[in-house]
């Protein structure tokens, strides 16, 4: 039986690029001191023509003035954003990223971003598919500029990027700005020539640029021996020689001399150094304002005079912008304009604030920005600045809200935040606690039983709140996804009951919890054996989650779906449904479970269909799998179906070996009475019953309450073991009312089954009429259905049946179907003399008559028979009546069946 792959809560999100922080999308302008660097725009200018430029260096290198230099002065269109470590979420990254790449035309990207708003955004494959399709349209270069790239330490996010350079459309190219290098495939760029590279190296100053670039920061021109002093010492840094610039200013040559003396090179230090000197040039109202706004990453006037409480922040940043003090603005959008501070000028401002400020002076600066960021709906930003403050209270109102906006669209992001608050500010929020228990079960090992003792303050918590307010509809989702967790750690009881308590609670609009819940409730009919019910719970589940947009739900029903499907013989329809699962399972690596499953269930088909080669792929590619995942149930199942492989080759001596390091390491005991179950049965067929002492005495022990499809399964091979102890009469009590109750529910493989060992007991009590009764009905289900393997897994017992019943069955299609079924049993499980001369003889069709019957079988008419061969429809006719005579049929179905079973066709 396959696992629920249990899914993530859905509710509709709003979000949308009004949400972002558009400053992030904005490159800074060029400052006025910058000077041309023709060889390195030569250098951007021929990759463009390739798929990636990459420039590399540590900080103050001039990497992104260069950037921004080359967009500037070139007619082609151009999209920035800036990265921070806040952006490693990858529906943010992407977020930020299609919103850029959408600035060249509106149509591109606007499927990408509605599955980006979500709160289950797609794979990565299925997202850059979209994106990637309708950038193939654009005719005309284009060119994304991902600044601060080392920022993202994702790999999730590095796998993406990747993909799309694979993929990467001939009108876009990639610029990516960096201080180290990248996780990215670059050697594979370097082969193909799809990579251009600028590297601190090529943007250190030379004598010639550091001339002009201090005679214009200076306004003064400086002797060429200094300058090449200054230039060795700097070894080329810009940022090195625009600090010397600041500090130079206004200076006697004296102490320039002195100050060229004191400089001993560029490292961290120095910078320090150079800055201090350069903030203590300022006035005291300037070195106020560089000290209370240098711990924020985007200023504006109003957020500035907010944090320092004034109001002409708007001009101070203007004049730090005009006078090259490490601050540059950004381009204008709408009607406020946006600056920021050089990364390195702002770290060592930051040193300098903690020094003269105290820590509570601090925070009160984080507490008022982050004020002025939720007043301007910038939701992302107040909480980042509160928790920066370890201003724990607001930053839990705010993520209340945001959740409330957001719902799981950013569950990385939340999860991100949530970790850096004490526990105890957690449990003061019931729906935060709700949306945590979420996110740590669906980003950690669902398995692990460290997983559910984590989760379970939280839960604990909301469920007391929402019982004493009386809160029914949160009551109902909390206890909706208890029934999710003690699923996945195999409490398949509890979870059957927290999901029925749950509909208890949840309104009837609640779709993507409700539908949740049925399926849970889903696999417990499954596991009862009511498959038809089963199955009206699987329809109204998968409808219900497909109205919320729960892709994760939707595959776990269609899984489900295709349980049903096998359990009743729909083979095709069953194989449809597992291949769609495949398709469809891709990204997250959650939906490992589900392609695991679902070969599984595949392997499972191709098995009862006697295809033992393809089973073994598809069971060993499950397990495979399973062990990725660590989960147990796939990873049990996926072993049973390998090991009745190894016992269907006639090697019961592997199939035990495969079984037992199962039982040793079993933790959930549902699965392990399967095991066991299993175990028994290979006992049985190598006739060791003296081992069955131990499991005979668990069975007939057990009091609890068990499935009634594990009981159905042990209750089978109770009566196998009769049979073997010459107790036919026992087997057949044993099978009373097994055949009625399984018909009434739907599970045709059990019917089937139970047919078998009723024949089978019936023969071992030489009771042949009744015998034949059985097989009868059972052959005539199996070969209806495609069931194979449920008769030849009975192994010797069911061939000689079969031999002695073949001269009996006057059906024509039964006795083909018999006759395959005795061909396809081992040599060593046929009784003495193999199949008798009493096997179905067919005298040869024609060529001619082959193709009719293809047609024939394919569904078509006479007429449409005749059409297709170019003859006549009394041809055709006589071809027909010529087939049916020699494969002795009446009908196109008998004549149907007959060319599957002997493979006529």
């Amino acid at each position: 039986m396959n696992a629920i792959s249990m899914s993530k809560p859905h509710s509709a999100s709003s979000a949308s690029t009004e949400r972002l922080l558009h400053t992030k999308l904005m490159p800074p302008r060029l400052p006025s001191t910058a000077i041309p660097r023709d060889e390195l725009l030569a250098r951007l200018d021929v990759g463009l023509a390739k798929k990636v430029s990459l420039v590399t260096a540590p900080a103050g290198f001039g990497k992104t003035t260069l950037v921004r230099m080359w967009i500037a002065n070139r007619d082609f269109r151009s999209a920035w954003v800036t990265l921070d470590e806040n952006d490693n979420d990858p529906s943010r990254f992407w977020t930020y990223v299609v919103s850029a790449i959408r600035t060249f035309d509106p149509s591109v990207g606007k499927n990408a971003l509605s599955a980006l708003r979500t709160s289950q955004p797609p794979s990565y494959q299925s997202l850059l598919t979209l994106l990637i399709n309708d950038l193939a349209r654009l005719r005309e270069p284009c060119v994304l500029v991902l600044e601060d790239y080392h920022a993202v330490t994702s790999a999730e996010i590095s796998k993406a990027v990747s993909f799309l350079i694979q993929h990467l459309p001939e009108a876009l190219h990639l610029v990516l700005i960096a201080r180290t290098d990248l996780e990215l495939p670059l050697a594979a760029l370097r082969v193909r020539d799809e990579l251009v590279e600028i590297n601190a190296a090529n943007l250190r100053f030379t004598q010639q640029e550091a001339e002009s670039f201090l005679g214009t920061a200076m306004h003064a021109d400086l002797p060429s021996s200094m300058v090449s002093r200054l230039l060795q010492k700097t070894q080329g840094w810009a940022a090195g020689l625009r600090l010397l610039a600041l500090s130079l200013q206004s200076r006697s040559e004296v102490d320039i001399e002195r100050l060229i003396e004191t400089f001993s090179g560029s490292d961290r230090f120095v910078a320090d150094y150079l800055i201090k000197e350069v903030f203590e040039g300022q006035p005291e109202n300037i070195q106020s304002f560089l000290l209370k706004t240098c711990f924020f990453n985007r200023l504006t006037g109003s957020l500035c005079d907010t944090i320092t409480e004034t109001n002409e922040s708007a001009v101070t940043l203007e004049r730090l912008a005009r006078d090259n003090m490490f601050v540059e603005q950004l381009e204008r959008a709408g009607d406020r304009i946006w600056y920021r501070y050089n990364p390195l000028f702002a770290e060592s401002i930051q040193f300098l604030a903690r020094q003269q400020l105290d820590q509570a002076g601090v925070q009160r600066l984080f507490e008022k920005a982050s004020d002025w960021y939720e007043y301007h709906g910038l939701f992302d930003e107040a909480i980042e600045t509160a928790l920066a403050a370890n201003l724990f209270d607001r930053a839990m109102v705010l993520i209340e809200k945001f959740i409330e906006i957001h719902n799981l669209s950013e569950s990385q992001t939340i999860g991100r935040w949530l970790e850096n608050i004490p526990q105890q500010e957690i449990l003061r929020h019931p729906a935060i606690c709700f949306t945590y228990g979420q996110i740590i079960l669906y980003s950690t090992d669902r398995f692990a039983p460290a997983t559910a003792s984590r989760i379970e303050p939280y839960l604990r918590t909301a469920e007391s709140a929402w019982r004493t307010e009386e809160n029914h509809p949160r009551l109902g989702q909390l206890l909706s996804f208890r029934g999710i967790v003690t699923w996945w750690q195999g409490e398949f009881q509890k979870a059957f009951e927290y999901a029925r308590q749950s509909l208890d609670e949840l309104p009837e609009y609640d779709a993507a919890w409700r539908g949740t819940s049925l399926l849970i409730l889903s696999y417990e009919a499954l596991n009862e054996g009511r498959i038809l019910a089963a199955q009206d719970l699987i329809l109204e589940a998968r409808a219900l989650l497909g109205a919320a947009q729960n892709n994760y739900g939707v595959l776990a029903a269609i899984q489900m779906l295709s349980e049903v499907f096998y359990w009743q013989g729909e083979f095709e329809e069953a194989e449809q449904l597992n291949q769609q699962i495949i398709t469809e399972a891709v990204g997250d690596e959650s939906m490992l479970d589900d392609q695991g499953f679902a070969a599984l269930s595949l392997a499972n088909i191709t098995y009862e269909k006697n295809d033992l080669g393809e089973a073994e792929r598809l069971a060993a590619r499950a397990l495979d799998l399973a062990r990725q995942r660590g989960n147990e149930l796939l990873q049990a199942q996926a072993t049973i179906r390998l090991a009745y492989i190894r016992a269907a080759q006639n090697d019961l001596q592997r199939a035990s070996e495969l079984m037992k390091p199962l039982v040793s390491g079993m933790q959930h005991p549902t699965l392990l009475r399967e095991v066991q179950e299993v175990q028994s049965r290979f006992s049985i067929l190598s006739g060791d019953l003296l081992a069955l002492k131990g499991w005979q005495a668990l069975i007939s022990n057990d009091r609890e309450s068990r499935l009634n499809v594990q009981k159905e399964r042990e209750a089978l091979t109770l009566a196998r073991l009769r049979m073997a102890e010459d107790k036919a009469n026992e087997a057949l009590e044993l099978l009373k009312d097994r055949v009625t109750d399984a018909l009434e529910n739907g599970r045709v493989r059990s019917q089937i089954t139970a047919l078998c060992l009723e024949a089978l007991a019936h023969h071992a009590k030489s009771d042949l009429t009744q015998a034949k009764k059985s097989l009868s009905e059972a052959l005539t289900l199996g070969q209806a259905k495609g069931f194979r393997r449920i008769f030849l897994d009975e192994g010797t017992r069911m061939a000689v049946l079969l031999q002695a019943m073949l001269p009996t069955l006057h059906n024509r299609s039964l006795s083909l179907f018999a006759t395959t079924l005795l061909h396809s049993f081992p040599p060593e499980a046929m009784p003495l003399g193999g199949v008798t001369s009493s096997t179905v003889q067919v005298e040869a069709l024609s060529q001619q008559e082959i193709r009719v019957l293809r047609l024939l079988v394919a569904g078509l008419s006479n007429l449409d028979i005749a059409r297709e061969l170019v003859v006549s429809v009394n041809t055709i006719k006589t071809h027909i009546k010529s087939i049916y005579r020699k494969l002795n049929v009446k009908s196109r179905d008998e004549a149907r069946g007959v060319a599957r079973e002997l493979k006529l066709l």
